[in-house]
């Protein structure tokens, strides 16, 4: 909503979807896009291992939690990879799905932690997002919003102005032939 999107407008939270084997699929968000587009958001992620890392009494204890934090991160990209969102039917869906971590730390840890996981998750066809990367999506999102809006009022504009065009021209057609008449029975008179 900070990005000027509307909920059951421009998103769906928890929409319900079933894949072709019949299993529910729900993923967290469902970004609507104009022409029948989406863009899948997903924000479940277990952030229990990056909170162990905070309260580490000491390194070795820091780095297996962090270690165990990209390990999370990376299955959840797996878990994410295999549930195939832009296959559903009903989801007009780019091969990717947006994985958002709530935590900006988290986020910068994971990714400092594990080098290569940003690079894993675009492998899988799941790009990590944080707040601060998520927002500047949400903005295009509803940018293409104000596009599509503008389209559609200036196409109503033309189709206005087209029925506006036809009726002038049809009462100038009119009033051609009324001056026709007029001028027939002028001369009519006059003989």
């Amino acid at each position: 909503q900070l990005a000027g999107l509307e909920r059951d407008v421009h998103y769906e939270t928890q929409a319900r979807f079933k894949d072709v084997q019949g299993d529910v699929r729900v993923p967290d968000f469902l970004l609507k896009l104009p022409d029948d587009k989406h863009i899948v958001l997903d924000s479940k992620v277990s952030l229990v291992d990056y909170d162990r890392a905070l309260a580490a009494a000491n390194e070795a204890e820091r780095k297996a939690s962090l270690d165990a934090h990209v390990k999370a991160v990376r299955n959840h990209i797996d878990d994410l990879a295999g549930k195939n969102y832009s296959g559903l039917p009903g989801i007009g869906s780019p091969s990717f799905v947006l994985m958002f971590m709530p935590i900006e730390a988290a986020y910068i840890e994971a990714l400092r932690h594990g080098g290569d996981l940003f690079d894993y998750g675009c492998s899988k066809n799941v790009i990590l997002v944080s707040h601060s990367t998520l927002m500047p999506v949400l903005k295009t999102v509803s940018n293409l919003w104000m596009l599509a809006r503008s389209n559609a009022q200036a196409q109503a504009l033309a189709d206005r102005a087209g029925e506006l065009y036809n009726q002038v021209a049809m009462v100038a057609e009119r009033l051609k032939k009324l001056g026709d008449s007029l001028d027939t029975v002028s001369r009519h008179y006059n003989s």
